[in-house]
């Protein structure tokens, strides 16, 4: 199935920016820092693990504001040059202090992804003003969305969104590019075949960060069956210059065979990560 515009557009606009390698020493760093800040969402799509309580519940747990300003005074020592996203496993906004969360990384690039039910214009603004660059609207209610999300965006007089129709049937995979199974978590539409000889990159470029400041395997793992150390207690460079880390990441750049939760996992995992994967290969 082809993904809709909106998708496609969006995958070529994060390739300007993940894809960009900067070097810390010897180091590829990652470009892509995922904040997942909370545990609550208020909906329950059927292609999302989500769906199942008894699989993802929801669970009142937030991301503290104290552990974002440490996160960020990492990325701080590292000069970091990449992109904070500001998403995970749950809605941004149902974080109770989320603006206090936004402004913590407001000195990088950031952007946050939403299902849009909480936002106003001046939920806009106050996000603009904290520092958030990007808002990306997952639509799931139908086209007349479209219209009320250009309203709200035109009023905070911000053309720094993109709005993604994932109200597409079945048969169009919700409007995703593919449906995955969220590394065996899940199996709902017209899934692609595992392939455990592919490569995957996310390792190469993304560090994934929980909301107590796990740092997880990667933005699929929603089971959290890899987790490689904690932001609260170590410096992210140690965390992703870590022998385990190091390992799986080497790991990954040939196959996911033998790996868990990897080689049970659909995913593409090669859409961003490019010149990451080189440039560890070349090490």
């Amino acid at each position: 199935m082809n993904a809709n515009d909106a998708t496609l557009r969006n995958l070529a606009r994060k390739a300007t920016f993940v894809d960009r390698v900067q070097m810390v020493g010897k180091v590829p760093l990652f470009s892509f820092v995922e904040i997942n800040p909370t545990e609550l969402c208020n909906r329950a799509c059927v292609f999302c693990p989500r769906v199942d309580d008894a699989i993802y519940p929801n669970q009142r747990l937030h991301m503290s504001v104290e552990l974002a300003r440490k996160i960020a005074a990492d990325l701080k020592d590292l000069a970091y040059e990449g992109t904070v996203h500001i998403c995970g496993f749950g809605e941004p906004l149902l974080h109770p202090k989320i603006i206090d969360l936004v402004r913590a990384f407001g000195e990088f690039r950031v952007e946050l992804t939403t299902n849009g039910d909480r936002l106003t214009a001046s939920m806009v603004r106050d996000l603009t003003a904290a520092g958030c660059d990007y808002i990306c609207v997952s639509m799931y209610d139908g086209p007349s969305q479209i219209e009320h999300f250009e309203a709200i965006f035109a009023e905070a007089g911000s053309s720094e969104f993109i709005l993604r129709d994932r109200w597409q049937p079945e048969e169009e995979n919700f409007g995703l590019s593919h449906l995955t199974n969220r590394a065996g978590t899940i199996n709902v539409g017209e899934q692609r075949p595992i392939d455990a000889t592919r490569p995957c990159w996310y390792a190469g470029y993304q560090l994934m960060l929980d909301w107590n400041g796990d740092v997880l395997l990667c933005p699929q793992d929603w089971h959290k069956v890899v987790r490689f150390g904690s932001a609260a207690h170590e410096h992210l460079l140690d965390i992703w210059t870590s022998p385990a880390m190091r390992k799986r990441r080497m790991q990954l750049l040939r196959s996911r065979e033998g790996l868990s939760p990897c080689g049970g996992c659909n995913s593409d995992g090669c859409k961003h990560g490019v010149e990451h994967a080189a440039a560890w290969q070349a090490r």
